[in-house]
């Protein structure tokens, strides 16, 4: 991806993608250096209710990655004790993963990381969309863990991505997951973060925003049956790096508050991991029932 003369060009693959993607009835083509799309128009605004999650006829949704925040250099917020981030994360997503295949037939499993390593947000993003294929769908899920600088700051909440925040929280909470940026040894003259606002001018005003909102608001609502030790606070949108490239429905999941003394001693136990990762599956499962539903697949 590139830009030059006030115009961003990107990759022809990436291109029809996103035409196909929103506007299945119409051929897309390269002629020359061009891509052509030619057929049925793009339709206006969409409707509320299920016809706000529309997708397109046969995209199934046939995989889901599951990405543990943070890893390797970068630990994350850190509570009291030394309490990681990113240890929390990888435990609550190797359980989600197994919840997910126990109950989701059909669907495959893709973690952006098992161990302790590093990875650069673009990289997780990458993992995703290389399994985009035509007639499929795919899920992206961040699962993270906040912190704030008020220690009685407590309880979980889902974003989907925006530029326009929810409010002052969220916006600090997107600011603290993205300065893992600092520590990715990116090239010099290799793309940098605003690059990738092609993708995200195109989610901010089409189908996969309104999709990221549905799982979003489907997890939430999940969570919060299961984890009923600290408060829902609710479904929010903001500015966060590792979702601006996902070409599908995708959330970042703030299971916890690493700076609340109570909720930072429950994440260490076994058990209310294990709420957690129930509700978000729980969360994703709905999601997908009613994605098939309305495109008439179950």
């Amino acid at each position: 991806v590139r830009r030059g003369g006030g115009r961003i060009f990107i990759p022809f693959d990436a291109g029809k993608h996103i035409v196909m993607r929103f506007n299945p009835g119409m051929r897309v083509e390269r002629r020359g250096g061009v891509l052509v799309a030619e057929g049925r128009d793009i339709e206006p605004g969409g409707k509320q209710g299920d016809d706000a999650l529309r997708p397109a006829p046969g995209e199934r949704i046939t995989f889901i990655v599951i990405d543990p925040g943070h890893g390797g250099k970068d630990p994350g917020a850190v509570g009291k004790g030394g309490l990681r981030e990113k240890d929390i994360t990888l435990k609550v997503a190797l359980l989600l993963e197994k919840k997910i295949a126990a109950r989701i037939h059909g669907v495959r499993v893709v973690m952006t990381r098992r161990d302790d390593r590093f990875i650069d947000l673009s990289r997780r993003t990458e993992i995703a969309n290389r399994l985009m294929k035509k007639g499929r769908n795919g899920i992206f899920l961040s699962v993270h863990v906040n912190a704030s600088i008020s220690a009685r700051v407590s309880g979980h909440e889902t974003f989907f991505l925006s530029q326009n925040p929810s409010n002052e929280e969220a916006r600090a909470t997107a600011a603290l997951e993205n300065n893992v940026i600092i520590l990715e040894n990116r090239p010099k003259g290799g793309k940098s973060y605003e690059d990738v606002d092609y993708i995200e001018a195109a989610m901010i005003t089409t189908q996969i925003q309104k999709e990221s909102y549905s799982l979003a608001d489907s997890i939430q609502r999940g969570m919060a049956k299961t984890n009923r030790l600290f408060s829902s606070r609710g479904v929010k949108k903001a500015d966060f790096f590792v979702l601006r490239g996902v070409l599908m429905p995708a959330a970042l999941i703030e299971i916890g508050y690493i700076s609340n003394v109570k909720e930072a001693r429950q994440l260490i136990l076994a058990k209310h991991r294990e709420s957690i990762a129930e509700g978000i599956a729980d969360g994703v499962n709905s999601f997908i029932k009613n994605y098939h539903r309305i495109i008439k697949l179950d």
